[in-house]
């Protein structure tokens, strides 16, 4: 192992964001899910997207990102940056099931939905900024959220892996860009 990926090694540990799994996932074999930076994606927002009362599929995300994969949801102003694991994702995730049951809160659905992509790749690694909209069914008609997820996917020349996802949500005084909009029917 190089000194760099020594280093690297030895920080990501220190910082509790290597998960036990990674012989598990590392020895997993290539899924259809992460064939190209399209399907990965796809798989992606598959994997999130779920009816009340069932969970998004965390094996599933486990299957599509690096074993020190991050995910790094948006701040408020004042607040550190959270970056989490799949496993911690999963976990912080269970936590608000537990605290909307306790306050008797029914459960809704999460349907995130891609809306638009740019998409920017160069040999063995990508960034993708996908636009989503988010809604409780399938069916709705208006989103109840909008926002941007910026993945860093990399190839390790068998398949695709997610590297990083951090995202943030459209504000009234941050509305989503129009070039990362889909371009408007005439």
């Amino acid at each position: 192992m190089t000194r760099a990926r020594f280093v690297i090694a030895a920080l990501l540990l220190e910082a509790g964001l290597a998960p036990a799994q990674t012989t598990r996932r590392r020895e997993a074999p290539p899924p259809a899910d992460a064939a190209s930076p399209e399907s990965i994606v796809a798989a992606l927002y598959a994997s999130v997207s779920h009816a009340p009362d069932v969970s998004p599929d965390f094996e599933r995300m486990r299957g599509i990102f690096l074993y020190v994969g991050m995910l790094i949801p948006p701040v408020k102003p004042g607040e550190d940056f959270k970056v989490m694991d799949v496993d911690q994702f999963s976990d912080r995730y269970q936590k608000g099931v537990a605290a909307r049951k306790e306050k008797a809160e029914s459960a809704t659905g999460y349907f995130e939905l891609e809306i638009a992509r740019r998409t920017d790749c160069f040999g063995k690694v990508c960034q993708i900024f996908s636009t989503y909209e988010t809604r409780h069914t399938p069916n709705d008609e208006k989103p109840f959220d909008r926002g941007i997820n910026s993945i860093q996917l990399v190839r390790d020349g068998k398949r695709w892996w997610i590297a990083s996802v951090a995202w943030d949500v459209e504000k009234p005084d941050s509305p989503i860009p129009a070039q990362y909009l889909p371009p408007t029917k005439s």
